[in-house]
């Protein structure tokens, strides 16, 4: 079974959420907060659930049973459900075969599943998952702690991005240089307090 991103999650922080000195659309502060994103979101962020809205592709070596999870939820619907015959042609279930129930995909008592080409990855569900807004058939608005997590953590890549990442210099006008060290205690505060939390919406697989 392998899971990737075929579409990257839309931003869930932007540059003016973060504190200091750079202009709105600042593309280093994009790139930071980026960064601070993929560490916990979708299939490769130690959350392993999607924030912002995105679509993933799950592939698997053969049939499921009359379920299957569907991971790095919520998911917000199945896009399509295609897999490759014996020729390794590309062939589609109709969307009458399947739905989707509490982030899984149910296939219908009456599906016959169609044999398979002997190939890895030969079923493919390619599907929509993260937080898009409250209302009837919405996954519900990110949660707080998952915004302000990405806050923090975009915040001390921020601080640490002087050309040396432990130690920084400030120009005080008629004072002179000073110079400060961002300490491993420091990081590792930062860390807790993201570790603190995203706790309650980690997703852990029994």
């Amino acid at each position: 079974m392998n899971l990737r991103v075929i579409k990257p999650p839309a931003p869930i922080v932007e540059p003016m959420d973060i504190l200091g000195g750079h202009e709105p659309d600042d593309r280093a502060v994009r790139r930071m907060i980026a960064a601070a994103t993929r560490t916990i979101d979708g299939p490769n962020g130690w959350l392993k659930r999607c924030l912002g809205p995105q679509t993933l592709e799950l592939s698997m070596d053969r049939w499921c049973g009359q379920n299957h999870r569907l991971p790095c939820g919520p998911v917000i619907k199945i896009v399509s459900v295609n897999y490759l015959d014996g020729e390794g042609g590309q062939q589609s279930v109709a969307d009458g075969n399947w739905r989707l129930c509490d982030d899984r995909i149910w296939f219908g008592c009456n599906f016959s599943r169609p044999a398979l080409g002997a190939w890895p990855g030969v079923v493919r569900i390619r599907y929509e998952a993260g937080y898009n807004g409250d209302g009837e058939g919405k996954t519900g608005e990110i949660p707080p702690e998952a915004i302000q997590a990405v806050i923090l953590l975009a915040q001390h890549l921020k601080a640490t991005g002087a050309e040396n990442l432990f130690v920084a210099s400030e120009e005080v006008e008629g004072v002179g240089s000073q110079r400060f060290v961002v300490s491993d205690q420091a990081d590792a505060l930062v860390k807790r307090a993201v570790d603190s939390l995203l706790n309650g919406l980690r997703v852990i697989s029994l």
